[in-house]
């Protein structure tokens, strides 16, 4: 994790210090750059948080941080999301931002039309409730042995309305 802002104190070992109500503790290779830097300086802290203790791996001195520059690239053509040089000007995208589908920064996303679902659209709930049970209805019936078929559709039909009732009351 990355944070910013200005040391209120520092440990006179230099083995931590305190940036806004956090104390940050230093790992050995980052010990010098603190040694380096006084009270009221501000300061950019890469840490890892282990439990409540935060441990910090990289300490830059914002007065002192170089500004990156962006390059010129020698073929003139550059990735659109990271900046990466391209061969040619064939492809807008690295290989990797392309494979893993990143947009360019700061793109705006268009709004896309509203796409129901099976499980969104009501109509199509009722539909799939109906069907379920009619079905159920059918096969509940099955084994019953009916004299004419106008008997055996009142039955299925009868079944299936409180099937359905049931199904939407859940």
């Amino acid at each position: 994790m990355e944070e910013r802002g200005k040391i209120i104190c520092k440990k006179s070992d230099n083995k931590a210090f305190k940036l806004g109500e956090n104390w940050y503790n230093l790992n050995d290779n980052v010990i010098p750059y603190l040694e380096k830097m006084n009270k009221g300086d501000e300061v950019i802290v890469t840490f890892e948080k282990k439990g409540v203790s935060r441990y910090v791996s990289k300490l830059i001195n914002v007065a002192e941080a170089p500004v990156e520059e962006k390059k010129k690239s020698s073929t003139g053509y550059t990735c659109e999301v990271c900046g990466k040089e391209l061969k040619d000007g064939k492809f807008k995208k690295c290989y990797t931002c392309n494979k893993s589908g990143a947009t360019k920064p700061n793109a705006e996303e268009k709004p896309k039309k509203q796409e129901y679902k099976s499980y969104d659209n009501p109509e199509k709930t009722a539909q799939i409730q109906r069907g379920n049970a009619i079905n159920a209805a059918a096969y509940a019936a099955s084994g019953t042995a009916f004299n004419d078929p106008d008997t055996a559709a009142q039955f299925v039909l009868e079944l299936a309305e409180r099937f359905l009732s049931w199904l939407r009351a859940e």
